[in-house]
């Protein structure tokens, strides 16, 4: 059965929000999520709503568009060596953190060299445990090789915890402290953040791609409740929610001013539980509960 995922938005607020003038009241949207934030470290993250909302903070060597196919991000380019061992990734050139010192092949090895560190204990250790090393060539060309050949190793760049985090900050906040200290070189900058309440992010000014970001601020909020998500949505409190509670996606999609987008999704939603232990190391507790 194929998977679909909804998104609802109040779109009278939205037009508004993008048609105000530069000149006018700042133009920023709200966006209830179901659940809290686990970490704003996209290598320690292992769920989509933490990893989508600190995407508006990071960006990676590579992205995949609306379609899914593969497009340069921090790099412009890549070669890799007949044996397919060896990438070599040229850089983007002018490209800022926010903390105003320029991106380089420094920080691609610095990251790199942090998540296939396996004492690190970062989640997405083995996403990108196959790399052997990352070498700087020069300031903008980044050499990294393999354990063994992969040829999708490009599109494990492009993965949403493939980002670049500011070296220094990587220095200055060790270990777990980087997820409250947030530092990229994506179009918005981190304002506040409580996990449990609010991720407030604002426009970058810095940003390599002119004209964006459209916004001068996003608030990200977690509204666990469904009803509580909808309501936002109608009294204009939220101009975004995600997911739509299925149940309710019919009747709102009736509304004049709210838009429902139904598409394919790759999310797949599981429970997990322990096999070695008491009672799910019984099969026939493990057929129940399926």
């Amino acid at each position: 059965m194929t998977k679909t995922f909804c998104m609802l938005m109040l779109t009278g607020a939205l037009a508004g929000a993008f048609a105000v003038s530069s000149g006018a009241a700042a133009k920023e949207i709200t966006v209830a999520l179901a659940s809290t934030f686990t970490t704003m470290d996209p290598y320690d993250a292992g769920d989509t709503l933490s990893q989508n909302s600190a995407k508006s903070m990071y960006e990676g060597l590579f992205g995949l568009d609306k379609d899914m196919k593969l497009k340069n991000a921090l790099a412009t380019g890549y070669e890799v060596s007949k044996d397919g061992l060896v990438y070599t990734v040229t850089l983007r050139k002018g490209v800022m953190f926010h903390d105003g010192t320029e991106f380089k092949a420094d920080a691609v090895k610095a990251n790199f060299d942090r998540v296939t560190n396996k004492d690190n204990a970062l989640r997405r250790y083995t996403l990108y445990m196959n790399i052997a090393k990352t070498e700087v060539v020069d300031d903008y060309t980044v050499r990294i090789t393999l354990h063994t050949p992969f040829s999708a190793f490009i599109n494990q760049l492009a993965h949403p915890a493939g980002v670049m985090i500011c070296p220094k900050s990587l220095k200055k906040y060790p270990g777990k402290q980087i997820a409250f200290h947030p530092c990229g070189t994506g179009p918005y900058i981190l304002k506040d953040y409580n996990p449990s309440e609010i991720l407030h992010v604002v426009k970058n000014p810095n940003y390599w791609q002119k004209g964006l970001p459209k916004l001068d601020g996003i608030y990200f909020k977690p509204v666990p409740e469904n009803s509580t998500r909808v309501a936002m949505l109608r009294t204009g409190e939220a101009q975004f929610i995600f997911p739509v509670p299925p149940e309710q996606a019919k009747t709102l999609t009736g509304s004049d001013n709210l838009e429902v987008t139904v598409s394919p999704s790759i999310i797949e939603r599981y429970v997990a539980f322990n096999t070695k232990t008491k009672p799910f190391n019984d099969v026939r507790v493990r057929k129940a509960l399926n």
